[in-house]
Formats: structure tokens, C-alpha cells, sequence
């Protein structure tokens, strides 16, 4: 069961303060384009974290994903995805350790084909992903940084490589919940570009995106629990 909660752009951008490089390690080469750092700094104006209201939080006990929809047009894009939560049985440290690794990305991520590590660096890495169908896919990489006093993965696309999308950046952040389970958030503002994928594909897309901690909960749980056995 998944349980939408529809919210305008407002309070999507309240919730989703990052975009950029987190810090002056992971800075070096990479500030955003002109136009994106436009909405980048917008994002970040608004500081205040989302809370869960008692109807997300009663989802959430019955084993629902909850989800925050979100499409916002600004003059750097067209942005679609929102943000999304799941609880799952698995600390914190094991799901973010499953989101850092290219052997797991494929099985923890929607539609994921392939990744491969392009660089490490401390807790900056860049990823190579492949994502899609058989009718249509698209390759990209993405900047991967580690914050380990917020319990996140933040992560944008690296405009220097080869991409087959227009924009994308967003967050992973996983935190303890109580004594059995974690809340996985996931935030994500994608850009695919004009053209046919945006009038026939986006909607679809944007499913996808949301449905991103069912995933990662449908591959995480298991595995822990064959470890455990």
C-alpha cells in the first residue's frame, strides 16, 4: 500500500536543502551551472526540515511508503520526483553501507542497469549509472557525497560527463527510528529534458522515483535477514 500526500512546491523545497557539493573537498571543480545554481539557492533558502504529520506517521506503522509528489518549473527546468518515506527493519549503516555500493546500487535502485565507480575520494565518489527499459534507458553520472553527522547521501549530476538527462540531484537519508528500524527518506528533483521521454515518459518516471525506499527496503530487509540466520 503506498499513501500519497499531496504538497505544493512550497514545502517540497522547504524539505529538499541540498544540491550542491557538501564540502570544500567535494567542491573543487564542481559548482553548478549559472541557471541551476538559481534553484539550487532557492532550495536552500528555506531551511526548515519536514515533519511527518500523524497521518504520514500512522502510514508509515502499517508498512505503508509515503510520498510527497512534487513537479516545479523554473527557468533552469522542468523538475519532477518529490520526497519519499519508508520504515526497514535494517540500521541506518547498512542501508546507507547498500547505497555506496555499485554491486548493490542495481538491486537497491529502480529500473537500475548498471553501476560503476568512476572516481573515490574520501567520502566523495562519482557513479556511472545506467537506467531504463528495454525500450528506452539512459546513462549519466552522479556526484556521491558521504555526510556522516547527518546520516545522508547526498548526490547531483556531474554536468562534465557524457548524460543522457538534463538535471538530477537529491538526497538519501536514513535514520534510526527505534530499536528494529530505520526511516529511509529519499529526495530526488529530475530533470530529463524536452523531448519525447518528458511528454510520454515523466509521469512514469516520477513513479518510479518515489517508489525508490520500497526498493531499497525490498532488497535491504531480506539480505539482513539471511545475515542474521
Amino acid at each position: 500500500m503506498t499513501r500519497r500526500i499531496g504538497i505544493g512546491a512550497a514545502i517540497f523545497v522547504a524539505g529538499l536543502v541540498l544540491g550542491g557539493p557538501a564540502n570544500a573537498e567535494a567542491e573543487r571543480g564542481m559548482r553548478p551551472a549559472p541557471a541551476r545554481a538559481r534553484v539550487l539557492r532557492t532550495v536552500e533558502s528555506a531551511k526548515p526540515t519536514p515533519v511527518l504529520s500523524e497521518d504520514e506517521r500512522r502510514a508509515l506503522l502499517a508498512g505503508s511508503l509515503v510520498e510527497r509528489p512534487l513537479t516545479l518549473q523554473r527557468s533552469a527546468g522542468r523538475y519532477v520526483g518529490g520526497i519519499s518515506y519508508q520504515l526497514v527493519r535494517a540500521s541506518p549503516e547498512e542501508v546507507l553501507a547498500t547505497l555506496q555500493s555499485t554491486e548493490s546500487l542495481p538491486q537497491a535502485l529502480p529500473r537500475t542497469k548498471s553501476a560503476r565507480l568512476v572516481t573515490a575520494e574520501g567520502r566523495h565518489a562519482r557513479v556511472e549509472l545506467v537506467q531504463g527499459t528495454s525500450v528506452a534507458e539512459a546513462t549519466y553520472t552522479v556526484h556521491l557525497v558521504r555526510d556522516p553527522v547527518a546520516d545522508e547521501l547526498r548526490f547531483w549530476l556531474d554536468h562534465a560527463r557524457p548524460h543522457d538527462i538534463a538535471d538530477v540531484w537529491g538526497y538519501f537519508r536514513v535514520r534510526r527510528f527505534d530499536r528494529e528500524r530505520s526511516l529511509i527518506t529519499v529526495a530526488v528533483a529530475l530533470d530529463v529534458g524536452p523531448g519525447l521521454v518528458r511528454l510520454f515518459f515523466e509521469d512514469k518516471i516520477q513513479r518510479l522515483i518515489l517508489a525508490t525506499p520500497r526498493h531499497i527496503k525490498d532488497f535491504v530487509e531480506p539480505k539482513q535477514f539471511a545475515q542474521a540466520r
